[in-house]
């Protein structure tokens, strides 16, 4: 169901850059449910030439997933060093527009929230916008939490419902 509350299908592309599978779990998970509600969904991964160190701020990227056929976005993202990942950042940076698109945001990160995971999702919701998205959503997921589970849970239902 949109927001608005009529049933309508929807496009969603899931972009996802994940470097140890966690973000990549949450993106599959998210996928699943919003498949279950009646979306056709694509799940894209970001791939990278090479390996990228933490400290990177750009990525030479092998896969470069086109928005144009997709209603709505769902960026994905680990947290690197405090911020969003080398791959995502060059990826928003190459993407010509996200004019009129619905976006939510998705990271994962270690350490807690206020340690680079709220300042991740403003910084992928700032580059959005200047692409003149509409961003509907975030989530974050902490790692290491013995609440992990749940707090996946939490951020797959609340994303699923932003569109």
């Amino acid at each position: 169901m949109t927001r608005s509350g009529d049933m309508r299908t929807l496009r969603v592309g899931i972009i996802v850059y994940s470097h140890t599978g966690h973000t990549l779990t949450v993106a599959e998970r998210l996928k699943e449910r919003l498949s279950e509600i009646g979306h056709r969904v694509t799940l894209e991964r970001l791939e990278t030439v090479g390996p990228v160190s933490l400290g990177a701020d750009r990525a030479e990227l092998r896969t470069k997933p086109f928005v144009g056929g997709y209603d709505a976005l769902v960026l994905g993202s680990p947290v690197r060093g405090g911020r969003m990942s080398a791959p995502m950042r060059s990826y928003l940076e190459q993407v010509p527009s996200l004019e009129a698109k619905k976006i939510a945001c998705l990271v994962t990160g270690v350490f807690p929230a206020g340690w680079g995971r709220n300042q991740t999702l403003a910084e992928m919701e700032g580059a959005c916008k200047s692409k003149g998205a509409e961003v509907c959503g975030s989530g974050s997921v902490g790692w290491f939490s013995l609440r992990r589970n749940k707090k996946i849970s939490r951020v797959v239902d609340r994303l699923s419902k932003v569109f």
